[in-house]
């Protein structure tokens, strides 16, 4: 029988869609103006938000584009706004988007 970790409660109520470590693009605009371009990989998709992996933190609040499939024809792009940023391991953070 399957059970939920201790002390864990899922809230998310949409289907999630494991990425299986998909290659995306990110673009964002730092505090300081400059432009941003970058490769992530997108870990899992849901209705109103999106996980992805990265070498660096980004800060709540902050607002990022995510493209799937950049340079073909089911090119798609997706904006977010940093909810969550935890580190994974040494070398990478979990960031979440709340998607808008």
């Amino acid at each position: 029988m399957d059970q939920e970790p201790t002390g864990f409660e899922e809230k998310r109520t949409s289907l999630r869609v494991d990425m299986e470590a998909e290659r995306v693009k990110l673009h964002w605009i730092s505090k300081s103006g400059e432009s941003h371009d970058d490769s992530a990989v997108c870990i899992d998709l849901a209705r109103k938000g999106v996980l992805f992996d990265y070498c660096k933190a980004f800060d709540v609040g902050e607002l990022v584009a995510m493209t799937f499939n950049e340079g073909t024809e089911k090119q798609n792009t997706i904006k977010g706004q940093v909810c969550r940023c935890t580190k994974s391991n040494d070398q990478s953070y979990h960031i979440a988007l709340q998607l808008l």
